[in-house]
């Protein structure tokens, strides 16, 4: 009989954070696979697929930048596993610079089972994402007056979007938004931020944004114009 259970490998996490994922992902009937950090993790991340990586940060002795790029390499079995840091409270910042350099989020050991859930739920259905340079309008709520902002879209999928602009919100702070598609088509819904950029290590001064939800019509809309996207880069 074939196992068709997700597999999570789980590198370096401490006491405390492996404690908080493992039996959570046990429970939703996920395999977990725990490993110290080491010179055999970049041999068993080359080999060996895994649908999610979780990576316990700092990472010692091995060097965290040595593993997500034999994780990214094309060759590797998880090329495309969902990476995740895994962090202390004061160290959270730090990780979080790792974001979008192969690494796709970055968590905090403090958080609630269920935000730490909402996170490994969306690791675990990445969507493509494709390079698109558009105007976003956001009207955000603020003590009840509404406040308009411009970002200018870097990339998109179906879950989120990487906005630059000078208008800053923080991580949480849910807006309405309204695109219009290139050739054609507008997007609108609502969205949260989830992060700030790092401009020095990403060239971009702005802000992740998860899509919590889309005016009718419009996901429709989007998910073509990705899938578009996506096959024309395949065809190339």
């Amino acid at each position: 009989m074939t196992d068709s259970r997700q597999h999570v490998l789980i590198v370096g996490a401490k006491d405390a954070g492996l404690e908080r994922v493992a039996p959570m992902l046990r429970r939703a009937e996920f395999s977990v696979h725990s490993v110290d950090p080491s010179p055999f993790v970049l041999d068993l991340v080359l080999s060996t697929s895994f649908e999610l990586v979780i990576i316990g940060y700092p990472m010692d002795p091995v060097p965290l930048d040595d593993l997500v790029d034999t994780i990214r390499n094309e060759g590797s079995a998880c090329h495309g596993a969902g990476l995740l840091l895994l962090a202390d409270p004061a160290l959270l910042d730090d990780a979080q610079a790792h974001v979008d350099l192969g690494a796709n989020r970055a968590i905090c050991t403090d958080w609630s089972d269920a935000r730490l859930w909402q996170s490994i739920g969306d690791l675990l259905e990445i969507a493509p994402r494709v390079f698109m340079r558009v105007l976003m309008h956001a009207e955000v709520e603020v003590q009840s007056t509404a406040d308009q902002a411009i970002f200018q879209t870097v990339n998109v999928s179906i879950s989120g979007a990487l906005l630059q602009g000078s208008d800053q919100l923080d991580p949480g702070q849910a807006f309405d938004f309204l695109f219009r598609l290139p050739g054609g088509g507008l997007v609108e819904g609502s969205a949260e931020v989830v992060r700030q950029t790092n401009p020095m290590r990403e060239g971009v001064d702005g802000m992740g944004a998860r899509f919590n939800s889309f005016a009718d019509g419009c996901e429709e809309r989007l998910v073509t114009h990705i899938q578009r996207q996506v096959d024309l880069g395949n065809n190339r």
